[in-house]
């Protein structure tokens, strides 16, 4: 097999088994190779993914070792168990940042937290595993995530899962829970820019912004600079118009009320988006306003490109997640194995994902059960024709 070290294969390779030496029939390589290769094609458990390895052994023994042939459903459950997360998800994690660096510069990397809601055991006391992933806008992959000890506690994880990500030169997005300070100073800091939804858990701030633009939307001469975009768009038997206003930061007043002790680092800019939303069939018309808060210093057009974005973490990511390998829906919940099995839906789905081929995600995952040479291009391919 190729391991060299540009590979996915190369990365697993170095993985150090958690299993007592005289307990090893089967090479913790082969064994996460196959549960790779399985969940790829649509495994979604243990019995899945020895399925999938009795029903393509012949073609596994040509690149695997397999000293004791196909390994069982219980040893892929007990190895997942004890493996540890941290470990796996560094591979995972060295690995995307090795195969292109440059496609990662002045990407826009959205983070939020997934309940994986089949992950709770009641009978053990167990709450449902909280992953907090972080996904790029530029190669729609996820760069990495890391588990958060329930939803409350995101405030706590996600810094900490910046620590594990480069992110200078980026646009960091995040939803109204992680719009703190801390978090905010931790990401200039790292050399990237933020971009945070504020909404009532900093009431007097948001409350100050918008009396800002409504003080602005009075006044007929603006003492502020300030810029507009307005994009509408048509879908789902909906037509959208979003009007986004940016007020930028005057260096010689500072922010006022908005940030009268400048706690926020390095604020450069508000910003307003409001929704105009019509139903087409029924004619319905409904309004929205949101606001923002951002070290951006860029032009209003690039900022809503930006909040746009965000939302590509669900509709690309959870959603994925969700119907094409029916993360919720499964019952791994033993020891370290449920989040281990989320690393290898992470696996494959960036792999899914960045093979070329103009294909849907299902699809692909269809011709690679089929088509062996097919799921030899996915696990070796490293996205390279797409610059992934």
């Amino acid at each position: 097999m190729d391991e060299n070290e540009e590979s996915l294969v190369g990365y697993l390779s170095v993985i150090p088994d958690p299993r007592i030496e005289r307990s090893r029939r089967h090479n913790l390589l082969d064994i996460l190779v196959i549960a790779v290769c399985a969940v790829i094609c649509g495994a979604e458990g243990w019995t899945d993914i020895e399925e999938f390895g009795h029903s393509k052994k012949d073609w596994l023994n040509e690149f695997l070792d397999l000293p004791s042939g196909i390994p069982s459903h219980d040893t892929f459950r007990r190895v997942f168990l004890i493996l540890d997360p941290v470990v796996f998800q560094a591979c995972f994690m060295e690995w995307i940042r090795s195969v292109n660096e440059k496609l990662f510069k002045k990407d826009i990397i959205s983070i939020d937290g997934k309940t994986l809601r089949g992950s709770l055991d009641r009978a053990n006391e167990k709450s449902a595993l909280h992953l907090i992933s972080a996904w790029s806008s530029n190669a729609s992959v996820v760069m990495g995530q890391i588990k958060s000890e329930g939803k409350s506690n995101e405030i706590t994880s996600v810094p900490e899962l910046l620590k594990l990500l480069q992110i200078k030169g980026c646009i960091v997005t995040l939803d109204a829970m992680n719009c703190q300070k801390k978090t905010a100073e931790q990401i200039v800091n790292q050399g990237g820019d933020y971009l945070l939804c504020l909404k009532d858990n900093h009431t007097d701030m948001r409350r100050n912004v918008e009396d800002r633009f409504n003080e602005m939307d009075e006044k007929q001469k603006k003492t502020w600079r300030m810029d507009r975009y307005e994009i509408t768009e048509k879908g789902h038997d909906r037509l959208e118009t979003r009007s986004h206003t940016v007020i930028y930061k005057r260096e010689e007043h500072g922010w006022g009320l908005i940030d009268l002790h400048g706690e926020w680092k390095d604020l450069s800019a508000v910003v307003r988006v409001e929704s105009e939303r019509v139903n087409l069939q029924t004619g319905l018309v409904s309004n929205e306003s949101r606001y923002y808060i951002t070290s951006m210093e860029d032009d209003a057009k690039t900022i809503a490109e930006a909040i746009r974005a965000h939302w590509n973490v669900e509709n690309k990511l959870h959603w994925r997640l969700d119907v094409l390998m029916r993360e919720d829906e499964c019952r791994i919940r033993a020891g370290n194995s449920a989040e281990n099995f989320a690393v290898l839906r992470h696996l494959a789905l960036n792999l899914l994902t960045t093979e070329p081929t103009k294909k849907s995600i299902r699809r692909k995952q269809k011709a690679a059960g089929w088509d062996h040479n097919y799921l030899l291009q996915i696990l070796f391919n490293n996205g390279k024709s797409k610059g992934f």
